[in-house]
């Protein structure tokens, strides 16, 4: 399909349906084993338009990315630590399954893309920083940002399969037309096509060293 051609085709997908937004919820900071932890949940994850891709073997990524701040007075505030986590869902021509891979993990199988964004909305344990680091009467938060990538240029290989109903046998699946159309362009129509980034951010409320174990 000439380029021309294949914008037209995502302006019109893009405007037949509107993406639903990412969102998050963020708890308050906890104690947990010395460390300041922090649980996040994913709601809304995948637009129907992501969804429907996903049934058909586009791969994603989902990054969260968690900052631990100081407040000060009268200053900007001091990030003091950042963590980050990310788990990639890639379809599994195989086994008929979807995979979520984490790095350091056995992947979980997932039979349906409803399955994987259940297992996603499951709570986000995160690890922020050390209890011992804290400062017994200052002030901290944590900011929680997501970013719901559902293509990238170094999924070319399983895409290029997506788009041409090769996914079945991988050792026929290449690189042929969408790697010729330019990075830019590449990632116009993406974004376009209800295919580009997702984003969704919130803090917890703020908190003193007493607070992380005012529950137990």
């Amino acid at each position: 399909m000439p380029w021309p051609a294949l914008a037209l085709a995502a302006l019109a997908l893009a405007a037949a349906r509107p993406a639903l937004a990412l969102d998050l919820v963020v708890s308050p900071a906890r104690e947990k084993n010395g460390l300041v932890m922090v649980d996040v949940r994913l709601q809304d994850i995948f637009a129907p338009r992501i969804a429907e891709s996903l049934s058909r073997g586009m791969p994603a990524t989902v990054r969260m990315h968690a900052e631990l701040w100081r407040r000060r007075s009268m200053w900007f505030d001091k990030m003091e630590r950042s963590v980050d986590a990310e788990v990639r869902i890639r379809y599994d021509v195989w086994t008929d399954r979807y995979l979520l891979e984490r790095e350091g993990a056995d992947p979980i199988q997932s039979p349906s893309v409803d399955s994987v964004a259940s297992v996603l909305s499951r709570p986000w344990a995160l690890a922020v920083g050390r209890v011992g680091q804290l400062a017994p009467h200052a002030r901290y938060y944590v900011a929680i940002s997501t970013t719901l990538r559902p293509l990238t240029v170094e999924d070319l290989a399983e895409v290029e399969g997506w788009l041409s109903g090769e996914v079945a046998d991988k050792r026929r699946a290449g690189f042929g037309l969408i790697t010729e159309i330019p990075r830019s362009l590449f990632d116009a129509v993406r974004n376009v096509a209800g295919f580009g980034d997702q984003h969704a951010r919130d803090d917890t409320p703020d908190f003193e060293l007493k607070d992380l174990f005012a529950k137990r």
